[in-house]
């Protein structure tokens, strides 16, 4: 846990001057399809994704921790029940969430590297 939560705190810091473009993200989307859409975009419009994937993913992290947060405040004695197991499952969908957003950051981020 204190792991997930440090990790969360690089990627927050590493994100702090990432901007937000006006492209949508979509986590439906897998990396193949992304890599196959990046073939047809021109390198400003990359970038963009790549910001609001940054963003997005920012946005993501600092849920987790507020989760994590909440979390750290139910006392011992209360961790397994009906609040913290619910938290718990927050947690375990932002982090899947924040799994597909980074798989699909490094697909445009490739993609970006090879437009260059």
């Amino acid at each position: 846990m204190k792991k997930m939560l440090m990790m969360l705190g690089i990627v927050c810091g590493a994100l702090f001057f990432a901007g937000c473009g006006d492209a949508k993200v979509d986590e439906n989307k897998t990396p193949d399809e992304i890599k196959q859409e990046v073939a047809k975009m021109s390198t400003s419009d990359i970038q963009k994704m790549v910001e609001a994937y940054k963003a997005e993913i920012e946005k993501k992290a600092e849920a987790l921790k507020a989760e994590g947060d909440k979390l750290s405040k139910i006392p011992l004695t209360q961790q397994l029940g009906d609040e913290a197991n619910g938290i718990r499952a927050n947690m375990d969908s932002l982090k899947a969430s924040l799994d597909k957003l980074q798989k699909n950051l490094n697909a445009y981020a490739e993609g970006l590297k090879s437009a260059k």
